[in-house]
Protein backbone atom coordinates (compact mmCIF):
# COMPACT_ATOMS: atom_id res chain seq x y z
CA UNK A 1 0.00 0.00 0.00
CA UNK A 2 1.66 3.61 -0.67
CA UNK A 3 2.48 6.19 1.72
CA UNK A 4 1.76 9.52 2.44
CA UNK A 5 3.02 12.50 4.23
CA UNK A 6 0.12 13.99 5.32
CA UNK A 7 0.33 17.67 6.97
CA UNK A 8 -2.44 18.83 9.27
CA UNK A 9 -3.43 22.21 10.72
CA UNK A 10 -6.58 22.82 12.86
CA UNK A 11 -7.30 25.36 16.30
CA UNK A 12 -5.15 22.81 18.36
CA UNK A 13 -2.24 21.42 16.02
CA UNK A 14 -0.03 21.79 13.15
CA UNK A 15 1.83 18.38 12.15
CA UNK A 16 3.21 16.09 9.57
CA UNK A 17 2.59 12.39 10.02
CA UNK A 18 2.99 9.21 7.96
CA UNK A 19 -0.14 7.43 6.75
CA UNK A 20 -0.53 3.94 4.35
CA UNK A 21 -3.29 4.60 2.50
CA UNK A 22 -4.61 3.65 -1.35
CA UNK A 23 -4.92 7.09 -2.69
CA UNK A 24 -3.89 11.03 -1.21
CA UNK A 25 -7.60 11.56 -0.64
CA UNK A 26 -7.92 7.81 1.40
CA UNK A 27 -4.42 9.10 3.01
CA UNK A 28 -6.16 13.10 4.32
CA UNK A 29 -9.70 11.14 4.85
CA UNK A 30 -7.40 8.89 7.85
CA UNK A 31 -6.01 12.45 8.76
CA UNK A 32 -9.37 13.91 9.31
CA UNK A 33 -10.91 11.15 10.95
CA UNK A 34 -8.22 11.92 14.06
CA UNK A 35 -8.28 15.62 13.58
CA UNK A 36 -12.14 16.74 12.42
CA UNK A 37 -11.70 19.95 10.95
CA UNK A 38 -8.26 20.60 10.18
CA UNK A 39 -7.22 21.45 6.52
CA UNK A 40 -4.95 18.93 4.88
CA UNK A 41 -2.57 18.17 2.13
CA UNK A 42 -1.24 14.62 1.32
CA UNK A 43 2.21 14.04 0.07
CA UNK A 44 3.84 11.36 -1.91
CA UNK A 45 5.77 9.11 1.07
CA UNK A 46 8.38 8.18 -0.79
CA UNK A 47 9.71 11.89 -1.56
CA UNK A 48 9.68 12.70 1.71
CA UNK A 49 12.41 11.70 4.28
CA UNK A 50 12.57 12.27 7.76
CA UNK A 51 14.47 15.43 7.41
CA UNK A 52 12.97 16.94 4.63
CA UNK A 53 9.23 16.16 6.57
CA UNK A 54 10.24 19.22 8.84
CA UNK A 55 11.33 22.03 6.28
CA UNK A 56 8.31 20.49 4.18
CA UNK A 57 5.99 21.19 7.39
CA UNK A 58 7.36 24.60 8.03
CA UNK A 59 7.89 25.54 4.50
CA UNK A 60 3.84 24.70 4.22
CA UNK A 61 3.25 27.12 7.37
CA UNK A 62 5.34 29.75 6.30
CA UNK A 63 3.51 29.97 2.73
CA UNK A 64 -0.09 28.97 4.71
CA UNK A 65 -1.23 26.93 1.90
CA UNK A 66 -4.15 25.26 3.65
CA UNK A 67 -6.12 22.60 1.28
CA UNK A 68 -9.04 21.05 2.29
Amino acid sequence: MPKFAVLFRDDLAVGVTRVEAASAAAAGALVLDQHPGSRVLAVDGTLVSEEYRVRLLAAWIQMQIWVK
